[in-house]
């Protein structure tokens, strides 16, 4: 024994099983059972063969030893005999009736101050073996095989045996409790006004709970006898797939009507409670399953995982935020397809916008630098360079004009939209790269759109108001202010780049969440019924302010609440006492023309290239990081695998190496543009079609997911 490499391993098993022992005189001690998990951690989460290796042993032992195999048998039935099951089987794993918030706020409490929860309890002794976040893990790496043979040595595969029966009956309670929620929550207002239900007494969620009951009812019945419940379930796995319908059609109408925090909390109860219905429904055999013991062994290590991850605040937000996201990429999608040009004429459509927004921006940067000119405390300064750009970019918005830097929090949702996320892969890859094609050439005529007009306009109004004033709009001061924080090397420039990028996505998220919420809360409907505004405005003008609100409510939030970021970032910084400040293309083309003219035209060519080439860096690092961070929320959305977006990246680099110039100038197609670029009728209606098909398609299999 002393040479065999396996004695320590063993010996500490075969005292831990020699502990166990039924004792009628008190309650199973969970000591043992605690002390055997232990044993079974030290083999380490990562080891496959080492975890099912000891499990193995166990068994070993039981086998060689009758009197031990009847000890820990008599001890785990006893254990299992007085633990209670219902709460744990029908609440475990599944969300609260409380709100989001008040989610978030036990979960943070949990954390800092543990509950006690009721002795005895599944849950409890769940708490209380694994204490590890991860044991779960090593938890499902033992076989399916290993514990058939340890339910093969303690004769537990007879499911007639007492034990059994009394947790099946346990079983039947935890789903009706299931059921009346399943009902409760499928009758409530939101859900029915998401639905269109207009009799609960039709309403699946109801008819399960009816169902259920019946079920219950010859359930005990043939379980007193000790028969089968075998297909006893098969109607109300019926009225589950009908419920499941209606989630899926809540989703659906949820594009159309919006989607609130509550409603999607309840969507999201309602999935886990059918699915924990189900594997109850299996376990007792109402259900056919493959192997009755690989459905205990899954479901131990569900609720385990679930007990290990019950004050997870990344897993609560995580499972409500990719709901959300999905609602508010969906509407940023449909913002962004506008920014995708396939014609020339589009093409140079969106290049005309940009340039109206590039000479509206040269305005806006001479207006900021006449407000620092005031020295207003700090607070003040910030307030009204945010009205500023708010006010600004909502003005470009309502005069039909484009922003570049705007756009790619809108074109990486349209992008992602292409993508099938039922089974985490491209649906059409072909289709995606012509898409990427077609955003990065709008991109970049709205890039230089924006920055060519900002630059000479900012030239031309400081060079008129220096005539008209006889001094330059922008002091010499104030001008090598703005030639510094064009200096990559000198200031923070590319990595204030970065924050703007970070803003500018988050004004993306908040277009789409002000859509979102537009449409959910039917604020056109209710701007058409205020009497005060029909009485100033008249019938016709409310209707068309409606309308507009109704298509451009996202729009204008996001534009104004973009333009608060960029005004109010330095002054956080300063109370922070943090380096936070913005850096934008077109801002910071229109600064380094007004810098130029401040300092008469007499900069050297070195600084020339340098701020020049600055501004470049800026507009590529606002690119680059707000599309990163929206494609990156569009496709967990969609719930798309970090693989396909590698591949997805390969291909778009093949496309650009075999055709370049696509990417900067749409191509010609013979036929379908006439001399003028406008797209000929015969041939775009021809177009049209097929895409047309290929965007049914894709809508089809966004819903189906």
């Amino acid at each position: 024994m002393a040479g065999n490499p396996n004695y320590n391993i063993r010996g500490a098993l075969l005292t831990i099983l020699n502990g166990m022992a039924p004792d009628s005189k008190h309650d199973a001690d969970i000591a043992h059972l605690c002390h055997l998990m232990e044993w079974f951690r030290e083999a380490g989460a990562d080891s496959d063969f080492e975890i099912d290796r000891r499990f193995n042993m166990i068994a070993e032992a039981l086998e060689r030893s009758n009197d031990l195999r009847l000890n820990v048998k008599g001890y785990l039935e006893q254990f299992l005999k007085e633990s209670r099951y219902r709460y744990t089987f029908a609440e475990l794993g599944i969300l609260g009736n409380e709100t989001f918030g008040q989610a978030m706020k036990n979960r943070i409490f949990q954390r800092l101050l543990p509950a006690t929860v009721e002795d005895k309890t599944v849950r409890e002794s769940l708490s209380l073996m694994f204490t590890k976040p991860n044991d779960h893990e090593w938890l499902e790496k033992i076989s399916v095989g290993s514990w058939e043979r340890l339910f093969r040595v303690l004769e537990w595969l007879d499911p007639a045996m007492p034990l059994w029966i009394r947790i099946q009956h346990e079983m039947l309670e935890a789903m009706e409790m299931l059921a009346v929620r399943i009902a409760a929550t499928g009758i409530d207002s939101e859900v029915v006004r998401c639905l269109g239900i207009s009799d609960r007494h039709t309403s699946p969620f109801v008819e399960q709970l009816l169902e259920l009951r019946s079920l219950i009812a010859q359930a005990h019945e043939k379980l007193g006898n000790q028969a089968s419940l075998e297909d006893l379930g098969d109607h109300l796995d019926v009225l589950l797939d009908q419920c499941t319908k209606q989630i899926k059609k809540a989703y659906a109408q949820a594009r159309v009507q919006g989607i609130s925090v509550t409603l999607s909390m309840q969507l999201i109860r309602l999935e886990q409670s059918i699915a924990r219905m189900r594997r109850l429904l299996q376990l007792i055999g109402a259900l056919p399953s493959e192997s009755r013991v690989a459905s205990c062994v899954q479901f131990l290590c569900l609720l385990t995982r679930e007990e290990n991850r019950k004050h997870s605040i990344g897993d609560l937000w995580t499972s409500m935020t990719d709901k959300l996201a999905l609602r508010i990429t969906e509407h940023a999608s449909q913002t962004g397809e506008k920014y995708a040009t396939e014609s020339r004429a589009e093409y140079w459509k969106i290049g005309r916008a940009a340039m109206g927004a590039g000479v509206v921006i040269a305005f806006l940067s001479l207006f900021k630098a006449i407000i620092s000119g005031w020295h207003l405390p700090p607070f003040w300064e910030a307030v009204f360079f945010s009205l500023n750009y708010g006010i600004g970019f909502v003005i470009i918005h309502i005069l039909g004009f484009t922003i570049a830097t705007k756009q790619p929090a809108m074109t990486a949702a349209r992008i992602a939209a292409a993508i099938d996320g039922a089974n985490g892969k491209l649906s059409s890859a072909d289709r995606v790269v012509e898409l990427v094609t077609q955003v990065a050439r709008t991109q970049f005529i709205a890039i230089w759109g924006n920055v060519i007009p900002a630059f000479l306009t900012a030239l031309l109004v400081a060079a008129g108001l220096t005539l008209l004033f006889g001094a330059s709009p922008v002091s010499v001061d104030k001008s090598n202010v703005m030639l510094l924080e064009l200096n990559p090397f000198l200031s923070g420039a590319l990595a204030h780049a970065a924050i703007a990028g970070i803003f500018l996505f988050l004004a993306g998220v908040i277009s789409g969440y002000y859509d979102n919420l537009s449409i959910y809360h039917r604020i056109p409907d209710r701007l058409r019924k205020v009497a005060w505004l029909r009485k100033r405005l008249g019938v016709v003008r409310q209707e068309k302010l409606a309308d507009y609100l109704g298509k451009n409510t996202g729009a204008l939030a996001g534009n104004f609440f973009f333009g608060c970021m960029l005004g109010s970032a330095g002054f956080v910084g300063l109370i922070l006492g943090l380096p936070i400040d913005i850096r934008h293309i077109t801002f910071s083309a229109a600064n380094f023309a007004y810098a130029i003219q401040a300092q008469e035209f007499a900069l050297s060519a070195a600084a020339l290239l340098l701020a020049g080439g600055c501004v470049l860096a800026i507009g590529m690092v606002n690119l680059g990081v707000s599309f990163a961070l929206a494609f990156y929320t569009a496709l967990r959305a969609r719930g798309v695998r970090g693989l396909e977006g590698f591949k997805l990246t390969a291909r778009v680099g093949r496309r650009f190496i075999n055709s370049p110039a696509e990417f900067f100038y749409p191509p010609r197609v013979v036929g379908t543009e006439g001399v003028d670029g406008t797209p000929a009728p015969q041939a775009n209606a021809q177009q049209e079609q097929p895409q047309a098909q290929a965007a049914d398609k894709a809508a089809n299999a966004r819903s189906s997911a």
